[in-house]
């Protein structure tokens, strides 16, 4: 999960300089320090540093910075690696389902590179808490039988659980969306 971090600081030019050069330390060093100002870097992929430079002496320094949060176990994961969010998650099942509804719209049997990834997916997708508990354990049996219908190489019951997982989104979806 991205988390967000956001300082604003009113500095003097002496100690938003200070700010700045610890920073560039900090980064040329590969440290992680800046505790005195409450900021890890270990924990961000990306920030960045605007200085308004104002009227007065006083600097407003504004630091942002997204970071990836790691999984505990109390996360949806739960697996001690990075997490993703859940509507990145969708949106990325919603493009292979796509691409899976089209292959068997066009009587073929969908890559299995695609089927992996959307199943890997939906086992994800069924370890997050709050966004339609209930539908899960129907919508991991119909996954477990698109799987077998696959590895099989079974058209037409490929074509069939395709449409059923339709069926089951659509359900899900008109109640939780």
């Amino acid at each position: 999960m991205a988390s967000k971090l956001k300082h604003n600081w009113l500095l003097s030019r002496a100690e938003a300089a200070d700010l700045l050069r610890k920073l560039a330390d900090t980064l040329e060093q590969e440290s992680d320090d800046l505790s005195e100002y409450g900021i890890s870097l270990a924990e961000l992929v990306k920030f960045k540093v605007k200085v308004d430079l104002g009227q007065d002496d006083a600097l407003e320094v504004k630091f942002t910075g997204k970071g990836l949060k790691v999984c505990g176990a109390d996360d949806p994961c739960g697996s001690g690696v990075v997490c993703e969010s859940y509507s990145k998650l969708k949106k990325r099942m919603q493009i292979y389902f796509k691409a899976i509804r089209e292959s068997v719209a066009r009587g073929e049997m969908p890559s299995r590179e695609i089927v992996s990834v959307f199943l890997s997916d939906s086992e994800k997708m069924i370890s997050y808490h709050g966004y339609g508990d209930d539908f899960y354990p129907a919508y991991a049996e119909i996954c477990e039988r698109l799987r077998a219908s696959f590895d099989h190489e079974d058209q037409a019951a490929t074509a069939a659980v395709v449409e059923e997982l339709a069926q089951a989104k659509k359900s899900c979806h008109d109640r939780y969306k």
